[in-house]
């Protein structure tokens, strides 16, 4: 029995839950941190590193659950039964390669993370603006103009 068009569904679905948990939980990271990191290089690299993560993790664990499914319809009689055959004796295999999977997405997020990093300061500094706004409150508060 061939199960590659439910890998491809499954690769698809991998893929974007681990996009999505996984940068978000990165960027918490990033946040917690404070360090400066090159967003665009990060995105890039994490987002081919979970689509490569996704579909070898929905592959190999149809691969590992296939003969477990296989033995499992050998007693199913009907559609209902083959289902519950499919989803429940698969479910190890591919539930145990996914989280292998989620393991591998946070080691590699975290080494992209360290490639990522940068120590040269942003062209674009925001914090200068605020600091000039109270400059000028203060400068409002002693009465005297900084011309007069």
């Amino acid at each position: 029995m061939q199960f590659s068009s439910f890998a491809v569904i499954l690769s698809i679905l991998w893929f974007l839950v681990y996009w999505i948990l996984g940068g978000v939980f990165f960027a918490v990271i990033a946040l917690l941190r404070l360090g400066r990191v090159r967003k665009l290089r990060f995105s890039c690299l994490f987002s081919l590193w979970v689509l490569v993560i996704g579909i070898g993790a929905a592959f190999k664990g149809i691969e590992l659950s296939q003969t477990q499914v296989e033995a499992c319809l050998i007693d199913a009689t009907n559609r209902a039964q083959i289902v519950t055959a499919v989803f429940g004796c698969g479910f190890s295999g591919v539930f145990g390669t996914f989280l292998i999977g989620a393991v591998g997405v946070v080691l590699g997020g975290f080494l992209i993370f360290a490639i990522s990093r940068t120590k040269s300061r942003p062209w674009i500094v925001l914090e200068q603006e605020e600091e000039e706004g109270k400059e000028v409150k203060d400068e409002k508060t002693e009465g005297a103009s900084k011309y007069f």
